[in-house]
């Protein structure tokens, strides 16, 4: 198959009035995934939590099971890892929500301690009592959902944070990434009793920018599902970047590049070599990091506006679902 002419996405589904930011299958129900969401492309407007079946009967096969609203938009989404129905919200006002999917209307319960935007929040997979956020307040918070205020909180870039992730092999180890260029990995377990006072236990520019200038924004990180050694990260410059923990701060590999700015990348939970990214180039792609040159096994460009949001399905090996600025989400086998 020529990988730069897809088939058309065969599940799909429209959100009017609603662009989306990210997405997230449930890890206990296989045909659930919650969009993370707002209005006039979150720039100004409420926002809303869209859950979302994989359905047959229904049309384009997706079928909205309910939705939540939110006074700012929504960036983020995470299922609980404790309970299956319950879902948490980062949003546009520096607030965290969490919902029950089975109640409607108002939030079961609620956190504020950020002061800006939360671009990333997600629930510790080992640890499962735990869940991340990073804002553009510059600082990551631990939280408990058994506690009303933050577990820890880490001043930990200058300038924008975008992302901060739990390593799947180890629970007291995260990764962040903001807007100083710069890919951190932290020890929770090095000062637990402080707050802002911790330190990384590395610093990585992401490299292969203009000799002097500084390294370019990065605005997605994620682990390797397979090789703890391996982190991949998506930037400004539309580059994806395959980084090996055991060379240090070594630079990273360019395993893929968007045509515009990546915005996601997620390696994938069924295969150690394979991961999937997004970018304001509108598309979808999916990369191979034993490919010896950077070009993609699969592009899915049927979006008509910047791909903001990807997930793989963590039961059905090779599905994979993207959901856009153009108020569609699309589900795709590659």
């Amino acid at each position: 198959m020529n990988p730069s002419h897809p088939p058309p996405p065969y599940l799909r589904t429209k959100t009017q009035r609603f662009s989306h930011n990210n997405l997230s299958f449930s890890p206990y129900l296989e045909h659930r995934f919650a969009l993370a969401s707002g209005s006039n492309f979150g720039l100004v407007g409420n926002g809303r939590v869209h859950i979302i079946d994989i359905d047959p009967g229904s049309q384009g096969g997706l079928r909205l099971v309910r939705y939540f609203e939110t006074r700012d938009c929504v960036f983020d989404v995470a299922w609980n890892e404790q309970h299956e129905n319950h879902i948490v919200a980062g949003c546009g006002n520096g607030a965290i929500k969490m919902f029950d999917v089975t109640l409607e209307g108002l939030p079961i319960q609620s956190w504020h301690e950020h002061s800006a935007e939360i671009m990333s929040i997600e629930w510790n997979n080992l640890s499962k009592d735990q869940f991340i956020t990073s804002s553009w307040d510059s600082t990551i918070k631990i939280w408990s959902s058994n506690r009303a205020t933050s577990l820890l909180s880490i001043q930990a870039h200058k300038g924008h944070l975008y992302n901060a992730t739990f390593s799947p092999h180890t629970p007291n180890i995260i990764m962040s990434c903001g807007a100083d260029g710069f890919l951190k990995i932290w020890d929770l377990r090095s000062n637990l009793s402080s707050s802002s006072n911790l330190s990384p236990t590395l610093s990585i520019p992401n490299s292969g920018t203009v000799r002097g200038q500084p390294p370019d924004e990065v605005l997605y990180c994620d682990w390797n599902k397979y090789d703890p050694s391996l982190i991949a990260s998506a930037s400004k410059d539309g580059t994806i970047k395959v980084f090996d923990l055991r060379t240090g701060s070594g630079a990273g590999r360019i395993v893929g590049k968007h045509d515009l700015a990546a915005r996601k990348v997620a390696w994938d939970p069924h295969s150690r070599e394979r991961m999937a990214s997004t970018g304001y180039d509108m598309t979808c792609r999916v990369w191979n990091i034993n490919n010896p040159s950077p070009s993609p096994t699969y592009v899915h460009s049927d979006h008509t506006e910047f791909v903001m949001g990807l997930g793989w399905s963590l039961f059905d090996p090779g599905l994979l679902a993207s959901a856009a600025w153009d108020e569609e989400v699309h589900l795709y086998r590659v």
